[in-house]
């Protein structure tokens, strides 16, 4: 199995309209539940209304994703749409602005909430930014009775506290890493996308070469070259997410690392990454 991932016109002052939502992601708009087995508590809400909704409020459609079948026609349920609001922007005085996104992931089969994740995203680059843990909370709403008022309750709330977010930036610019720390924090990146929890009893049996480490440190742009928690972990994060680098085990053969392909594997990789550098902190 594998996710069908398309992005349409990233950057500023572009969004997808619906008609190319419904081209990349067309299990957004079924208009009713796809799993026969769901209760009668289960409320259907197709995501068509939610972009509706989320427009209303602001918010546009930038990307767009589902899972799919390799080789079958059959298409799953699990989907995310990305929103941004282009009257929202976190400005930085360094110049490395962004904007705040919000994520929102769905299914149609019954078997999750509506969940909306908060992310950012750096104009100096496209590597999207996925952050959900303590400080980058994740908000849901239940098929259990879904109003507009309660979507703008969460919306309202996930901007109320960009503040604690651009504060959680802020520090991360202030933290300036050490070479070891670093190649830690580099490590530990590659451990995360391989599965395997750092500082695990597996993780022992995992020494990547003194080359891989330095490739995935190494910036793909001035930008980001520097020794601030923020912009080593914009770079780690890139490769991780991105690949195009070449890794391997001490003494095992050299492969190339690619691009995470599945949205739900980027998403997760993408908040443990966020967990990993802000333990920096």
């Amino acid at each position: 199995m594998s996710d069908l991932i398309q992005n349409f016109n990233e950057g500023l002052g572009s969004y997808l309209t619906k008609d190319q939502v419904k081209e990349i992601c067309p299990v957004a708009f079924e208009t009713a539940p796809t799993n026969p087995n769901v209760t009668n508590k289960y409320l259907f809400v197709n995501t068509e209304t939610i972009i509706d909704d989320l427009g209303k409020l602001g918010w546009k459609p930038v990307t767009a994703a589902m899972r799919k079948n390799r080789g079958k026609d059959t298409i799953f349920s699990k989907h995310m749409v990305t929103f941004q609001n282009p009257d929202i922007m976190i400005k930085s005085k360094d110049g490395d602005d962004a904007f705040p996104r919000i994520i929102l992931s769905n299914s149609h089969d019954g078997l999750q909430a509506f969940k909306f994740s908060v992310g950012i995203y750096r104009l100096v680059c496209s590597n999207g930014l996925v952050v959900a843990d303590e400080e980058f909370s994740d908000f849901k709403i239940k098929h259990k009775g879904y109003t507009f008022e309660e979507l703008r309750n969460v919306i309202s709330q996930a901007v109320q506290d960009l503040p604690n977010k651009v504060e959680v930036l802020n520090k991360m610019k202030n933290r300036i890493l050490t070479e070891v720390e670093k190649e830690k924090l580099a490590l530990d990146a590659m451990l995360i996308r391989a599965g395997i929890t750092p500082d695990s009893d597996k993780a022992k049996d995992f020494e990547y070469d003194k080359e891989t480490i330095v490739d995935i440190l190494e910036p793909k742009r001035d930008a980001d070259k520097g020794s601030s928690l923020w912009t080593v972990f914009n770079v780690i994060q890139e490769k991780i997410t991105k690949g195009d680098f070449h890794a391997a085990l001490k003494g095992a053969k050299i492969r190339k690392v690619r691009a995470i392909k599945s949205f739900e594997k980027d998403l997760e990789v993408n908040k443990q990454l966020f967990r990993l550098a802000t333990a920096q902190l």
